[in-house]
């Protein structure tokens, strides 16, 4: 979901943190395996589909095409950022789903929330188990989240904590 104002491209979503996961309505998890290559270039596995995307200098998917396993495996030998995470879509409402990371990033459940309008975003009032607003953090997007060394990771984390 986005939207163009001028020659900037506006991305219809609010991000969360969430302590917790365990009381919610959930689908079953998709399991995202990640490797950055660069900034505009990564590849993933999920549900043993390989896929290789560029992405914009906005984080945005310019081009995404399917790959072989066996050049998936080749190719995160050249990476520089390992990022596993499980995706679940939130039953209650189909605009929210949440990632749950893991290894480096493990304590990092993100929400997120897509909305068909600027006017829908900017009405949005959230759940009540969500936590604070991440949108602007490094934490919002995997792209900065790999950016983050362990210890940059543990310190923006903790500004979100209560």
């Amino acid at each position: 979901m986005y939207e163009k104002i001028g020659d900037k491209i506006m991305r219809l979503t609010k991000r969360f943190i969430v302590k917790s996961i365990d009381k919610l309505s959930l689908s079953n998890p998709l399991r995202y395996e990640r490797y950055y290559l660069n900034d505009n270039l990564r590849i993933q596995s999920k549900n043993n589909i390989f896929e290789k995307e560029i992405l914009n200098d906005e984080n945005i998917i310019l081009e995404k095409k399917l790959i072989s396993e066996e050049e998936f495996n080749q190719l995160k030998k050249e990476a520089s950022v390992k990022i596993i995470r499980d995706s679940y879509l939130y039953l209650n409402d189909d605009r929210i789903s949440i990632k749950v990371y893991h290894a480096d990033y493990k304590g990092l459940n993100r929400v997120e929330v897509k909305f068909s309008s600027r006017e829908e975003m900017v009405n949005y009032e959230k759940e009540k188990w969500m936590g604070k607003e991440i949108t602007s953090s490094p934490l919002a997007f995997d792209k900065y989240l790999s950016k983050l060394t362990r210890k940059e990771f543990l310190l923006e984390i903790q500004k979100y904590e209560n």
